[in-house]
């Protein structure tokens, strides 16, 4: 069954360079949160994708401490395991975003199950991101993309 797809979130893959980009479109509680997190592991499966570019920009929700450590301690290392390779998440965020997470006792260490599952980053600028996104495409790769057709529920294919 496919995961649901939250109304506020989109997800479209890119095929050159391979890259999922999910963007909040508006506010997002806790569970469309999460929902937006399986959302991206299907599609990111779907297209054996492992570079992430997700945007939440949009969401000035301050979502629970214990939802960021389900995405750090729980959701990363799965998607690591259903991928097969190292995902490469770009996070895109307002610029207070950082600051208000940590002045709630969220503090970002690097991950304790497995250090090498995930590599992730924090950006507020999308330019940054890709770039931060371009220096692991040589060592973790892509396979052959896949011909599929567009997912559907709030996922899109997106070629150039």
């Amino acid at each position: 069954m496919p995961p649901v797809s939250p109304p506020c979130y989109q997800v479209v893959y890119q095929a050159h360079p391979a890259l999922l980009r999910g963007t909040v479109l508006c506010e997002l509680s806790d569970v469309e949160l999460t929902e937006s997190c399986e959302l991206v592991l299907a599609v990111a499966q779907q297209y054996s994708c492992p570079f992430w570019l997700l945007d939440g920009r949009a969401d000035q929700v301050g979502h629970s401490t214990e939802v960021y450590e389900w995405i750090r301690e729980e959701f990363l290392p799965r998607a690591y395991q259903v991928l097969g390779r190292v995902p490469c998440v770009a996070f895109l965020a307002q610029p207070t975003f950082w600051q208000q997470l940590q002045a709630r006792g969220y503090t970002y260490t690097n991950p304790v199950v497995a250090p090498a599952a995930f590599r992730t980053g924090w950006f507020v600028c999308e330019a940054e991101a890709q770039a931060w996104l371009a220096q692991f495409r040589p060592t973790i790769g892509v396979p052959e993309t896949k011909e599929a057709p567009p997912a559907t529920g709030g996922a899109s294919m997106l070629s150039e």
